[in-house]
């Protein structure tokens, strides 16, 4: 399954940028299988995100500029997150729909 595989990348890559060990982003472009046009995308969406990912000119290896933590689940139990009673409340969930920036929001007609 593609999202598997682009989830593990983005673990590897957080394991890798945690180290300072990516080297330039040819290297870490080859050490992902990726080509830099690619590599450039994952990194850009990674930002997009929330990584706070940096490139260190000195020492040629991207870095976080803060500390952090990747989320480790996509799935999170009942009363992590919002509950469904915490749902309702705001509003007809039926009519939410996925949103890039929000995760969901109210379905526009159309």
């Amino acid at each position: 399954m593609a999202i598997l595989k682009h989830i593990n990348r983005l673990k590897y890559m957080d394991f890798m940028i945690k180290r300072r060990a990516t080297g330039d982003l040819d290297s870490f472009a080859r050490k992902n299988g990726l080509c830099k046009r690619a590599m450039t995308g994952v990194i850009g969406e990674m930002k997009e995100l929330g990584f706070p990912i940096k490139y260190d000119r000195a020492r040629n290896t991207y870095y976080y500029e803060e500390e952090g933590q990747m989320v480790r689940s996509l799935f999170s139990k009942e009363g992590r997150l919002l509950t469904n009673d915490q749902l309702r409340t705001i509003g007809n969930y039926d009519k939410l729909c996925f949103s890039e920036a929000y995760v969901f929001e109210v379905c526009q007609e159309g």
